[in-house]
């Protein structure tokens, strides 16, 4: 195997060393390999925070994280969550992101020569059959586009079948009624290409490619084999799982009435940077309870949390974006050292959604004044 295929494990030369490598899931788990436990981290991380990064990079081997994969694939088909495979192929599909963005940059002709870990974009347009469909566009004056922070490869042009196939429902930016279209071909900007910002064309390939086959059709003999192999990382993420309240018709920004948990991260969020876990308990509280990107932006505007952060968290966290993840329990905000059972709210209620929605009920509608309102009103 090649560092390349840890990096990227959805590519065909992956699947391939994976076969070649000969360890099946169960051995996997009965020999207690390192790949299960990044596995569960994969899924987890996928579940909570929209990526399938590890958490601490150094801690795995290139076999760890390539055979973490179709450990991660299992554990999300015996979740039997539609809405579980949904997010983990959106989450594999931002890291893939991520990593097309820093692996196709250069000042070269495009084809830059790669480490055994990253790609150019040729390389990654091959992987998808989408060279022929797919070219730079060379500008006249480069040099002085260049000079003025551009670059002639900024641009490109995507046949016109292919830009639909994987555009889908992306808004008005994203129909031919507002795009540059001639000969076939679509002109198209290098950042919608390959998703520097998580959401582009070959980012919908990936997503696409990783969803397939999932979850896996597996009879019950099979099926219970597989869980009791897995049983400890099925169950943690059956626990994380199983934290999703069903709350429903929450569409109140009433922060008078946040559980002491919620308020008390957004008070210390003016003062300071949270941490991962308290931005994603913070942002996804808010996309439960109604926020949109533009809400959640003006709503984190006097914190230190980045206006970037808080659309792109509130986007994915949100029912637009596919399975909406609640905001952690109580519990689980209490073993990061977040929940402290300020002033006993979890004697009432041991999730902050549930607390707060009985908080709006008690509260008279005169009394519970949406603060999107007070903004519009002070406008």
């Amino acid at each position: 195997m090649q560092p390349i295929h840890a990096r990227y494990p959805f590519f065909d030369a992956a699947r391939e060393a994976v076969g070649g490598l000969g360890a099946s899931v169960p051995e996997l788990a009965e020999s207690g390999d390192p790949a299960v436990e990044r596995g569960r981290e994969r899924v987890e991380r996928a579940l909570t925070e929209g990526t399938t990064a590890p958490a601490e990079p150094g801690r795995w081997s290139d076999e760890a994280e390539l055979l973490s994969y179709p450990v991660a694939r299992v554990l999300v088909s015996l979740l039997s969550e539609e809405k579980a495979v949904e997010k983990y192929a959106t989450a594999e599909a931002a890291t893939a992101a991520a990593r097309f963005a820093e692996d196709v940059t250069g000042d070269d002709d495009g084809l830059r020569s790669t480490t055994d870990a990253s790609v150019s974009l040729p390389r990654i347009l091959g992987e998808f059959d989408l060279e022929d469909a797919v070219r730079e566009e060379r500008l006249a004056g480069a040099a002085n586009n260049r000079s003025a922070g551009a670059t002639d490869r900024d641009w490109y042009r995507v046949g016109v079948e292919q830009f639909l196939l994987l555009s889908g429902d992306w808004g008005e930016a994203w129909r031919l009624v507002n795009r540059e279209l001639a000969d076939g071909e679509v002109r198209t900007q290098r950042g919608e290409l390959y998703g520097a910002d998580g959401e582009g064309l070959l980012v919908e390939a990936v997503r696409r490619r990783v969803a397939e086959g999932l979850p896996f059709q597996l009879g019950d003999d099979r099926r219970e084999g597989l869980a009791g192999a897995l049983s400890e990382p099925l169950s943690a993420l059956r626990d994380l799982l199983g934290e999703r309240v069903t709350v429903r018709d929450i569409d109140a920004v009433v922060p008078e009435l946040f559980p002491e948990c919620i308020d008390e991260l957004r008070q210390r969020a003016r003062e300071e940077e949270l941490d991962d876990v308290e931005s994603f308990a913070l942002l996804s509280f808010l996309a439960a309870i109604g926020l949109d990107a533009d809400g959640a932006a003006a709503f984190c505007a006097d914190t230190t949390i980045d206006e970037r952060q808080a659309r792109y968290a509130v986007e994915r966290l949100g029912e637009k974006r596919g399975a909406q993840y609640p905001p952690p329990s109580c519990e689980t905000l209490s073993a990061y050292g977040i929940c402290t059972n300020q002033n006993g709210h979890r004697e009432r209620a041991s999730h902050p959604l549930v607390c707060y929605r009985e908080r709006l009920r008690e509260t008279a509608p005169e009394e519970r004044v949406d603060w999107r309102e007070r903004e519009a009103a002070q406008s």
